[in-house]
């Protein structure tokens, strides 16, 4: 995997969590924190879960605070392509260690998304062929 194509994964990754939460917050607090309506129970305990699973993986891949942005635009393909592990028994390449958090959070968006159209607040489209055209949140 090459730095550009693993930042398009990250750049989406960024965007659709900020679009989920932006529209999450149309939610009532009924509707957000209604129990059983997801995985993990409501709206608010799956984003949290996104939440507390990112910043996990973030404290482990980076040891600071630092965006994933960040950290896949300091390293080179030789670096992405390096063993990386939670364990010595446990390795993979860092690539596919990031593009898992990523992986990780589309599976629970949408989730949250099936719900917040139900509720009438459709996030609209969350499509990964956007990727490189989406714009980071917060860039204006």
């Amino acid at each position: 995997m090459d730095r550009d194509s693993l930042l398009a994964f990250v750049r989406f990754h960024a965007w659709s969590n900020d679009r989920i939460l932006r529209t999450s917050a149309g939610l009532t607090d009924e509707e957000f924190r209604r129990p059983e309506v997801l995985d993990h129970g409501s709206a608010f305990q799956t984003l949290r879960h996104i939440v507390d699973v990112d910043w996990s993986w973030r404290e482990f891949c980076i040891e600071e605070d630092m965006r994933l942005r960040s950290l896949v635009e300091s390293l080179d393909d030789a670096a992405l392509n390096e063993p990386w592990g939670t364990r010595p028994d446990f390795t993979r390449s860092r690539w596919l260690v990031i593009a898992h958090v990523v992986n990780h959070g589309t599976q629970h968006r949408s989730e949250v998304a099936r719900y917040l159209t139900e509720c009438g607040h459709s996030p609209g489209d969350l499509d990964l062929l956007d990727a490189l055209e989406l714009p980071w949140p917060g860039a204006g």
